[in-house]
This record gives structure tokens, sequence and C-alpha cells, in this order.
């Protein structure tokens, strides 16, 4: 008898040994698995608004946003900053379409589309926010393309690169030909089909819509900004002026800005012309190492003063007022929203050395380590969204701001190697 209890005491006790080793190794490590740890109860003071992402499970880092990969409908953990691309880029567009689940016939998925294009091959690779993967969606070969400008569907674009052994830009008018189906995971390779623009073309902006380009043509030792499709038909002369070094863009559908490129010793003016009736007013003059950004509604004009240092403002259009900025960074730095036409994304140096602004800056001198800071003119609320450094471990000097057309990602090269990046606004 007392045989019979040895025995069961010790299948007793063989048994919780085992439960509890189940309970130690396994579900021990699924709670503390790195890749998933608990998602820490966070406040945040900077609501965006837009769309809810449900997608994000209950242990998502609070600097990844979890997704469904399309192609086989597995999470996929997307970090709040994302390298594109480590080699120089020559340019890039990011449109939002709808995509369908490879294996949920009846699921489709709402996903950005990035497209950039090499600088050193002219290759054309495209990547997207549902999964990792970066494809190559065109083979053929362009090499030294500096610059790109994309119509509202990434699929037309002009290239500017230098003509090979001479200092002569060409323009090129390229649309990508698909030669297959597509999805965010699964690219088959285009090609690129176009034609040759006026060499005439030394600066070139693209309309809020996408559809029409605002050019800067030298022709007679005159500046002639013109309007015209991307091929350069049905164009239409909007401005004659003695000034041929300008900057220019299209920020609202009817008007066009052009600005004295900045230098630290010169008086820089900066522009508007209406693309309808050609009307042109002076916003501002007379400031030094000028640098502009007009808001997307056209109300106000943000600009920056060079010199030994930086500083910043807030011009408002229609009453001629003026603020000053919290911070210093060049108005070539910063991006308005569309969405929210009083907001605005900027990259701020952490510091700033005593310089000549912004020709120092524009040369290669120097360059900044960066931040990126939302700002609304309104209240002059500013909110750090992310700081570079600590979340790539790199030294990045953020240019070209663009955002998306809902305005989830920001997207930035990084001046120090042209390298494009992208930054999750919703995390």
């Amino acid at each position: 008898m007392r045989k019979s209890y040895f025995i069961i005491i010790i299948i007793v006790v063989i048994g919780l040994i085992a439960t509890g080793m189940y309970y130690f190794f396994y579900k021990n490590a699924i709670l503390t698995d790195p890749n998933n740890p608990p998602q820490p109860f966070s406040f945040n003071p900077f609501s965006r608004g837009g769309e809810t992402n449900t997608s994000v499970p209950k242990y998502a880092s609070s600097t990844e946003v979890v997704k469904t990969n399309t192609q086989n409908d597995t999470p996929v953990k997307m970090p709040k900053l994302r390298q594109l691309s480590s080699t120089p880029v020559g340019g890039m567009s990011a449109s939002t379409t709808m995509i369908r689940s490879l294996t949920l016939a009846s699921t489709t998925y709402e996903a950005t589309i990035v497209r950039f294009i090499d600088r050193g091959t002219g290759h054309i690779y495209q990547a997207n926010d549902i999964n990792l993967g970066i494809n190559k969606i065109t083979n053929t070969t362009l090499p030294k393309i500096y610059e790109s400008y994309w119509n509202k569907n990434s699929n037309t674009l002009i290239l500017r690169y230098l003509k090979e052994n001479t200092d002569k830009i060409t323009n090129f008018y390229a649309e990508i030909r698909s030669v297959g189906s597509s999805t965010a995971s699964t690219t088959n390779i285009s090609e690129i089909k176009g034609k040759y623009l006026s060499s005439d073309i030394k600066e070139i902006a693209v309309s809020p819509a996408g559809d029409k380009i605002f050019t800067w043509n030298i022709e007679n030792d005159n500046g002639n900004g013109y309007i015209s499709s991307f091929d350069e038909k049905n164009k239409v002369k909007i401005v004659d002026s003695p000034l041929t070094q300008v900057n220019i863009a299209w920020p609202e559908a009817s008007t066009v800005t052009f600005t004295t490129k900045g230098n630290s010793q010169t008086a820089g003016y900066a522009y508007s012309a209406n693309t309808k009736t050609g009307e042109i007013k002076k916003l501002l003059g007379g400031v030094p190492g000028l640098s502009v950004k007009l808001s997307a509604d056209a109300k106000k004009l943000l600009y920056s003063i060079g010199g030994e240092k930086l500083s910043m403002g807030v011009l408002n259009i229609k009453d001629g007022s003026s603020k000053a900025m919290i911070f210093s960074t060049l108005a070539d730095k910063c991006i308005w929203s569309t969405l929210r036409k009083n907001e605005l994304y900027c990259s701020v140096p952490t510091e700033i050395p005593t310089a000549a602004y912004p020709e120092d800056w524009y040369k290669g001198t120097l360059s900044f380590v960066d931040q990126i800071w939302h700002i609304d003119t309104d209240t002059g609320e500013v909110h750090l969204l992310a700081n570079l450094l600590t979340l790539s471990n790199q030294l990045i000097d953020a240019q070209e701001l663009s955002l998306d057309s809902k305005e989830n990602f920001l997207y930035f090269m990084n001046k120090r190697n042209l390298s494009l990046w992208s930054l999750d606004l919703n995390q």
C-alpha cells in the first residue's frame, strides 16, 4: 500500500515539474519575445486624426506598426523610420492605391506606394508600407539622373541629367509602360519610353494636382515661365522676367512662385504669378539669403533669412504681418501640409554653426544633424516627431521633404549621401 502511495506521489511531482517547465520555457518565451515586446501605456498629445490602424496587435512596440503582408497575410513589422535606399536617389514619388490580397480574394488593402529612381543607373524601384520588400520595376539604364519630377500616378516623369562629357542639362520625358501585372508584393519589369524636351528648361515644378508642370526657361538671356503638360504640349507663357537664376514652386492651383537664388551677401526677392492671368505680385523682398515656401492655400509664406546665422518667420499674405518661428532652419528643409494648411513639417538642425547661409549648405561646405518637427503656425504649437540620429544611428541632414496624399508618411533624402528615407507619421 505504501509503495502505491509513493508511486502516486512521484507521478504527481513529475507532472507538476513538467507543467512548471512548460510555463517557464514556452509561455514565458512568448510573453518576453524581444521581437514582440508588450506595448507600454502611452499618451499622445498630438493626434493627427485620420483612420485608426486596426492591424496593430496587442504586443506591437511603440516604434513599430505591424501590417499584414498581402502575399501570405502574415504580420510584418514596419519601423517608424525606414531607409528605402542606401544608394543615391535622383527623386521619388508616393501615391495611395488599393491592392488585393493574394490569399484572400475578397480582401483589399490601402497601400502607400513609393517609387524612386537610382541616381547612378536610372533604374526605378518600388516600395510600399505593407511589407519591407524593395522591387525593381524598370531596368532601362539612364546614368547620372540627378532630378526627377513625377505625375500624380507615378507612371510619368521628367528626368534631368547631364549629357555625357558635358555640363549641359538634358530634359527627358519618360513613361513607365507596364509589360505585366503588378501588386505591392510582386512587380514585373516595365519599360521606359519617352522623348527629349526643350534644352531651354532650367527649373521645373509640378502642379498640386500632379497633372501639369511649370517650367522656367532661359530664352535670349531672359527668364520665361511656362505651364504645360508633362510632355510640353499645350505650352502657355505666363511669366516674362529679366531674372534667370530662380527657384520655382507650384504650391496652390492658381499660384506659382519664383524666388531669386539665396546668397548671404545679396538681397533676395520672392514673387507669385497667377496661373490663369499671369498677374505678378511681390511677396517679400530685400532679405539676404532668402528661401521661401508658400502654403498650400497661398495664404502664408514661410521664409528663412541667411547670413552668418539662420532665422525664420511666417508672413501673412493678406495683411502683411509676420511672426518669428521658435526654431531656425532653411525654408528649403520644410514642407507645408496640404490637408491642414496652417501646419508645417521641418527638418531642424540640432546645432547651427556660424557660416555663410544658405550657400555654404547648398555647396556642402557644412552639413546638419536633424530632427523632424511639426509646427502649427496658427497656435504656435510645436511637436518633436523624430530624433533622426536616435532612430537611425546615422547622421542625417534631411532635404527634399515630401508627403504622400494622405500624409501618413514624410519622405526625405539625406543630403550627406542622397539616400532615401520614410518617416511614419502615425507612430
